[in-house]
């Protein structure tokens, strides 16, 4: 019934917002810390190089203040490793004591130190790139088998959990394979895609070494597309999501298409971007960005420095139109009520 009444409540919070035209935001991604054990090769922006001190963790409850008051569902923790923050329990519980839903994305190796906080969330997104010898090409050497001892963990424990698979050129033919682990572990299956690394200080953004071709790519992607048709409730990404990935017109190292760039592909038919109004990212130094994708583009406003609502009314109007990111088009596509996606979230029960 929980679940239940969830689900109804993000969806007349959507409603609302179309009805009345109004930027509200539904979820909130906090990054907050950048420390990290491992030293993924693809990760986008090099946390474990960065020197961001962690979000402490009363800025922590005024930011999760300040968002439920604007409107805010769900709030995602995420680093780095969010549960090297020397405070993650405490703010999981106290943002679960808001009432609101609560998730974040890990490596696995920490949880059983604080399992009952982790036993209060409402998803736990275990990265995993592929069987052993692929997974650790790129997340490191024993790295797997650390990530599968937290899905069986979370799975004795009745946590809901995911397993998150970055597709890459290591892991681009391991699409059975990686849906086994999920079903092995009774997870739901996310896949996310590479999107610009950032080099130490992130003011240079190049195309990661491990990006597959785009031949590679597509044809991954359409074997995912034939899964999800056969395994609808396996997946978080709508068929729909899927496809304009797939269908993506430039080269993958083309990560957005801005207002002018569309002019270039008149076939192609964008999906709305929603980023800065329903759902933003907050980076390990207080900005606070439409996505996670914009991240060290520009300037953007600092909620460590600034009134957080100011802020928030300050990020809608940047110039992306359209991206293949999973994570965020499936949020748009929510946010403007494609109905693929609706149901989709209806089976799923959730967005990540």
């Amino acid at each position: 019934m929980k679940n239940v009444m969830e689900k109804i409540r993000g969806g007349m919070h959507i409603i609302k917002l179309k009805l009345f035209k109004k930027y509200a935001p539904l979820e909130i991604n906090i990054h907050i810390t950048d420390k990290c054990n491992l030293k993924c090769t693809y990760c986008y922006s090099n946390f474990y190089k960065r020197k961001c001190e962690d979000i402490s963790r009363q800025d922590i409850f005024r930011i999760v203040d300040a968002f439920k008051e604007l409107g805010v569902l769900e709030v995602s923790l995420i680093g780095g490793e969010p549960f090297l923050h020397p405070h993650i329990a405490d703010i999981i519980n106290y943002v679960k004591d808001k009432k609101l839903s609560c998730s974040t994305v890990t490596n696995g190796y920490f949880l059983e130190h604080c399992i009952d906080a982790v036993k209060r969330l409402n998803m736990v997104c275990v990265s995993v790139d592929g069987p052993m010898g692929v997974n650790d090409i790129t997340r490191g050497d024993g790295s797997y088998e650390r990530a599968i001892a937290a899905l069986e963990l979370l799975k004795n424990n009745g946590v809901n959990r995911s397993v998150r698979a970055t597709i890459q050129k290591h892991n681009v033919n391991n699409i059975d394979e990686i849906f086994d682990i999920a079903v092995r572990y009774d997870a739901i299956l996310n896949f996310g895609l590479l999107f610009p690394q950032s080099s130490e200080d992130g003011k240079v953004k190049t195309v990661s070494k491990d990006t597959p071709g785009d031949a590679d790519l597509r044809k991954a992607l359409s074997k995912i597309i034939e899964l999800k048709k056969k395994h609808p409730t396996r997946f978080f990404n709508s068929i729909t999501n899927l496809k304009n990935a797939r269908d993506w017109p430039p080269p993958y190292t083309r990560f957005f298409l801005y207002e002018d760039e569309l002019k270039e592909f008149p076939d192609f038919r964008p999906i709305p971007c929603y980023g800065g109004r329903t759902f933003a990212t907050i980076d390990t130094d207080g900005r606070l960005y439409p996505c996670t994708n914009l991240i060290g583009y520009y300037d953007a406003p600092n909620v460590l420095k600034m009134d957080v609502k100011e802020a928030w009314f300050n990020i809608a109007d940047h110039k992306c139109r359209a991206c293949f990111y999973l994570s965020s088009v499936e949020k748009n596509l929510v946010s403007s009520m494609n109905f693929d996606a609706i149901r989709n979230i209806i089976k799923i029960g959730h967005v990540r």
